[in-house]
C-alpha cells in the first residue's frame, strides 16, 4: 500500500521499490555509502510489488561513464545504501500476474529508463520522458523538466535500486525487457541496455552519413 505522502508525490507502487516489504532473502550488491565510497554488501532481497513486475536474477551488469556522477557526488539525493548500475541483463525467475512478454527462465536486456507504455510520451515511444514512473519533484525544479524513472541513478530520477545486484524487480516489465535469443551472448546483449542505443541516436540526431 501506498502511504498518504506517496500518493501526494504520485508514486505509483511500481515506480520505485526502496521501501518494498522484503521477503527475508538476502542478496550481494554494489551500494553508494558517501562521496567516493561504494560499497559490497548483502542486502534485502526484492520482491515484486505489483502484477505488472518482474523478478530478475541479473547474469551481467556494467559501469557507465554516467556513474562516476553518482561516486563522485555530484548528483544531488543520493542516499546512503542505494543500489547503483543502470545497464544490466538476467534470467527472469518470476512474473507477475499482468505480464504477459516475458516468462519464466527467459533471458532479457533491461531498459536504463522505467517506461509506463501507456502515457502520452510513452504512446510516442519517447520512453526516457514517461510522465508515470518518476515522482521527483525536485528534478523538475532544477533542470525545468524530469525524465523518467531511472534505474539505480539517485532520487532525482525515482530512487529505484539498480542492477549491480544478484536480484533485480523490474517493473511494467511488458515494456522494459527486450527478450534475446540464446545465440546472442551476455557480453554482447548486455550493452543494449544504454550505451548502444544512445550512441546510435546520438549519430542519428547529428545526421552523420558514411563518407
Amino acid at each position: 500500500m501506498l502511504s498518504a505522502a506517496d500518493s501526494v508525490l504520485g508514486q505509483r507502487a511500481t515506480s520505485v521499490a526502496a521501501k518494498a516489504e522484503s521477503s527475508g532473502a538476502r542478496m550481494k550488491a554494489i551500494v553508494w555509502r558517501g562521496k567516493n565510497t561504494v560499497a559490497y554488501e548483502e542486502v534485502a532481497r526484492p520482491v515484486m510489488t505489483d502484477a505488472r513486475d518482474v523478478l530478475l536474477q541479473v547474469t551481467a551488469s556494467t559501469i557507465c561513464g554516467s556513474d562516476l556522477h553518482l561516486y563522485d557526488g555530484a548528483l544531488p539525493t543520493m542516499q546512503s545504501g542505494d543500489i547503483l548500475g543502470h545497464e544490466f541483463m538476467g534470467v527472469v525467475v518470476e512474473v507477475g500476474a499482468s505480464v504477459t512478454k516475458v516468462r519464466v527462465g527467459q533471458r532479457v536486456v533491461v531498459a536504463f529508463d522505467i517506461a509506463c507504455g501507456d502515457c502520452a510520451f510513452c504512446r510516442r515511444e519517447e520512453y526516457t520522458a514517461c510522465s508515470a514512473t518518476n515522482p521527483s519533484k525536485l528534478q523538475a525544479q532544477l533542470y525545468g523538466q524530469h525524465t523518467a524513472a531511472l534505474f539505480g541513478y539517485s532520487h532525482l530520477t525515482g530512487g529505484v535500486p539498480g542492477g549491480q545486484a544478484e536480484y533485480v524487480r523490474v517493473p511494467y516489465a511488458d515494456v522494459n525487457c527486450l527478450p534475446l535469443p540464446d545465440t546472442v551472448p551476455d557480453e554482447v546483449a548486455l550493452y543494449l541496455s544504454d550505451i548502444i542505443p544512445t550512441s546510435y541516436f546520438g549519430v542519428h540526431m547529428a545526421e552523420v552519413r558514411s563518407s
